[in-house]
Formats: C-alpha cells, sequence, structure tokens
C-alpha cells in the first residue's frame, strides 16, 4: 500500500558537475508533512530500504556527505522563505 505524499514547489536545484560521473543536476522539493497514520503506512516494496528515521536539520552534518548535508540544509532555508535556490555543489551562488 504505502504512501504517495502531494510533492509541493521546488526548493532547491544543485548543479553538480563531477569530472568521473559527469554533470548531475539535482531537484529537491517539499514533500509536505506526514502525519502519525501516514508513517505507518510506508513501505518499501523493492528491499532496497529497511528503516527510516526522521532527524533535525541540526544533525545533517553528522548523518550524510558535507555536498548532500549543505543541499539539505538550503532546502530547510528555501522551505521558510517561500523560495527556490539555486547551488553548485550544494554551494549557493551568489548572483551578479
Amino acid at each position: 500500500m504505502g504512501i504517495q505524499p502531494v510533492i509541493g514547489r521546488l526548493l532547491v536545484v544543485d548543479w553538480a558537475p563531477l569530472p568521473q560521473e559527469g554533470d548531475k543536476v539535482l531537484f529537491v522539493f517539499d514533500g509536505g508533512t506526514l502525519d502519525h497514520e501516514a508513517t505507518r503506512r510506508i513501505t518499501f516494496s523493492d528491499g532496497e530500504l529497511s528503516v527510516y528515521e526522521f532527524r533535525s536539520v541540526a544533525e545533517l552534518d553528522d548523518l550524510l556527505t558535507e555536498r548532500l548535508a549543505r543541499r539539505l540544509k538550503a532546502a530547510a532555508i528555501a522551505h521558510e522563505m517561500g523560495e527556490t535556490i539555486y547551488l553548485e555543489h550544494g554551494r549557493a551562488v551568489l548572483a551578479g
């Protein structure tokens, strides 16, 4: 059964050029807030994952690679500001 959350607005676009893998453009969208009933219905049908947990933005540096932590922290800021943030390698690019 699982869940099918409504996907909201685009929070982050992150250009990640990697010479060994090729350029990537990564997108982070607002997935909304899951209530207790929705989290109870989360399933993993393909066997790739077996567990999930929710963690605070403050914990990201200790859990993720530096670039991924930067991307998700930018998404949290974009969510609060009501904007979309453009990144390169997880770092904000100043207009100019």
